[in-house]
């Protein structure tokens, strides 16, 4: 990390005045609002923010400019840009799964952490091209052109494609193998993504763009204009926007049926480990709760105030998960330090209540 900081230095920091850049990152954060909301939602079980704010504030301040600085080197720069980008975007998803190995258990974990970096550095990334474009076309024009990458509602294509690179740290994570057999998966997704990120660039981006701004001129009645590309609203500018889901459909649905085959994984998991703690951590009908816990819900106890049940829920989970990992370690769970102080937290909940 320190090596790809100083890269970052001679990248986006040495070739922009940085100020210029920031001016505009608070309207691209202010665009993924509603994307992150999303995120967030996924991992609420056993979200911890921090280590959200890590990953986007780690891709914003380092690894995306020191991705600029590969890229402004490069003799073809269009070639390898998805090797540059999606490797050095991904980097701290890596890390933390390496090095903290109870945060990214399962592929839906991955996936958001992936997807989590993605938004970092898009952020950043209209930030600087609106920056660099500021003093050559109207702010308006500029500002509406570069909107089109939020995509819908934040969720843009760097998002689509880290959050499919992230699914294969997943999978590792969820592996008991060893070497190249539980990192194979994070290596061909990352390998597939950055060819189609770099054949995105040499154009073929123009394909989801023009399915889509000939179907809203259609609807419309109106033609079709090349020109039209700072026009709100206009076909091609609702193709620049939405053309990219169209380009990474099959990415989107395999992503959206290992979220929902993740979350049963995860239910499986809580309701096993859970199902072995005493009455103290995990009482009868709590764990009736656990068993019987829907897709994409969370359950509640209403017979504790609403924080700290939700606490419960939450300390409850990280216990579960906390037990798996331990398992997958081949360590004795007894003698995993996180595993009694969740347990001691969870006591000490209830006998202040």
């Amino acid at each position: 990390m320190v090596v790809v900081s100083v890269l970052a230095c001679f990248g986006l920091y040495a070739t922009n005045n940085p100020f210029s850049v920031w001016l505009w990152v608070p309207y691209a954060a202010a665009g993924s609002i509603l994307g992150y909301f999303l995120l967030a939602f996924l991992d609420r079980e056993r979200r911890v923010r921090f280590f959200h704010f890590l990953t986007i504030t780690s891709v914003v301040f380092i690894t995306a400019p020191a991705a600029a600085f590969f890229n402004d080197r490069s003799p073809f720069p269009r070639v390898t840009v998805g090797f540059v980008e999606e490797g050095l975007k991904i980097l701290p998803v890596l890390l933390l799964a390496i090095y903290i190995p109870n945060l990214i258990r399962t592929r839906k974990d991955g996936i958001v952490y992936g997807a989590l970096a993605g938004m970092g550095f898009n952020v950043i990334e209209i930030g600087a091209y609106i920056a660099d474009l500021i003093h050559k076309s109207p702010v308006l024009d500029v500002m509406v052109q570069q909107s089109t990458r939020f995509g819908l509602w934040g969720l843009g294509t760097h998002i689509i494609w880290s959050a499919f690179i992230g699914m294969g740290i997943g999978f590792a994570a969820e592996s008991t193998q060893r070497g190249w057999h539980k990192w194979k998966r994070f290596v061909l997704f990352y390998l597939l993504v950055a060819v189609m990120h770099s054949a995105y660039d040499l154009g073929l981006l123009i394909v989801g763009m023009m399915l889509i701004a000939n179907a809203v001129a259609f609807l419309r009645g109106i033609p079709v204009d090349l020109s039209s590309t700072s026009q709100m609203y206009s076909p091609i500018w609702e193709g620049m926007r939405y053309g990219a889901y169209i380009y990474n459909i099959v990415l989107i649905i395999i992503l959206v049926v290992q979220i929902r085959r993740s979350f049963r994984l995860e239910n499986r998991l809580q309701a096993a480990e859970l199902s072995t703690e005493e009455l103290t951590v995990v009482p009868e009908e709590e764990l009736k709760k656990v068993m019987s816990e829907r897709l994409f819900f969370k359950r509640k106890y209403q017979n504790f105030p609403k924080a700290l049940g939700s606490k419960m829920v939450l300390y409850q989970n990280l216990l579960a998960m906390q037990k798996h990992t331990a398992t997958q370690f081949g360590l004795r769970i007894d003698e995993v330090e996180p595993v009694s102080r969740l347990r001691n937290a969870i006591r000490s909940l209830r006998t202040n209540h």
